[in-house]
C-alpha cells in the first residue's frame, strides 16, 4: 500500500488531508492537526506545514518589519532588505507549491529542517 492511499480519520482519503494541510499555509496545517489523529502520514505534512511554512512565514514578516523600520535608516538598507524579503516570499511560494503537489501524489517530501521535526511529531 502507498502512504497516503489509505483514509484518514477525518473521512477523506490521506493525500487529500494532506494536500488540504498545505491550502491555507499553517493555518490550514493547525486545522488538520486538530482533525487528524491516526494517520502518520497527514499528520506529517500537517506538522510541516506549521512548523515549515510558518517558520517562513514569520521570516517574511520579520524582514518586511526590518524593511520598514529601516526607512529611517538609510534608502539602501530599505532597498536591500525589500528585495531581501520579496525573494523569501517567492521562495516561500515555491515551497507551498512543491509540498501541495508532492502531498496530493503521495510522496513524502520533507524540508530540510522543518521535515525532521515533522516526522518526530507526527509519530506520536
Amino acid at each position: 500500500m502507498t502512504p497516503g492511499s489509505e483514509e484518514s480519520s477525518t473521512g477523506l482519503d490521506a493525500h487529500v488531508a494532506a494536500t488540504l494541510a498545505y491550502l491555507a499555509g499553517p493555518f490550514s496545517g493547525v486545522l488538520i492537526l486538530l482533525a487528524e489523529r491516526t494517520n502518520s502520514y497527514v499528520r506529517f505534512h500537517a506538522w510541516q506545514s506549521v512548523i515549515g511554512l510558518g517558520g517562513l512565514g514569520l521570516i517574511v514578516a520579520l524582514l518586511l518589519g526590518l524593511t520598514f523600520a529601516s526607512v529611517i535608516v538609510s534608502a539602501t538598507a530599505f532597498r536591500t532588505l525589500l528585495i531581501t524579503s520579496w525573494i523569501v516570499w517567492v521562495f516561500w511560494i515555491l515551497v507551498w507549491a512543491v509540498c501541495v503537489v508532492r502531498a496530493f501524489t503521495r510522496r513524502r517530501w520533507k524540508l530540510p529542517i522543518a521535515g525532521t521535526y515533522a516526522e518526530r511529531l507526527s509519530a506520536r
